[in-house]
């Protein structure tokens, strides 16, 4: 999974930041098959992503459950304009249409 130093994984104050100019935070977390098909799917444009993993970082946690009726549901990608749970098999192509105009993740 994410987990891949490709991935720029931040904290939650991190990804809000990147979020807040322009850019595309993805929560996840370990073991989640929908997670690993959204991140083989986007193969070299998830490196254009921030990836948060949920049960590394509770802020994230509470964040993602805000924004999902309470439940902390995942894969998550979250924009300034919006957010939805891409667990659909067109969610790739959903991810990387926001990448394209999105400001990329850097690795720390």
């Amino acid at each position: 999974m994410p987990e891949n130093p490709q991935y720029p994984q931040v904290s939650q104050d991190d990804a809000l930041k990147h979020i807040d100019n322009n850019g595309v935070a993805i929560y996840w977390r370990p073991g989640c098959p929908f997670c690993e098909r959204l991140e083989y799917g986007l193969g070299e444009d998830g490196q254009k992503a921030t990836w948060i993993n949920i049960w590394e970082d509770p802020a994230a946690k509470e964040y993602v459950a805000s924004l999902n009726d309470g439940n902390s549901t995942v894969p998550t990608v979250v924009t300034k304009n919006t957010h939805f749970i891409a667990a659909d098999s067109d969610a790739p192509d959903q991810v990387r249409q926001l990448l394209a105009n999105a400001t990329p993740a850097t690795a720390d």
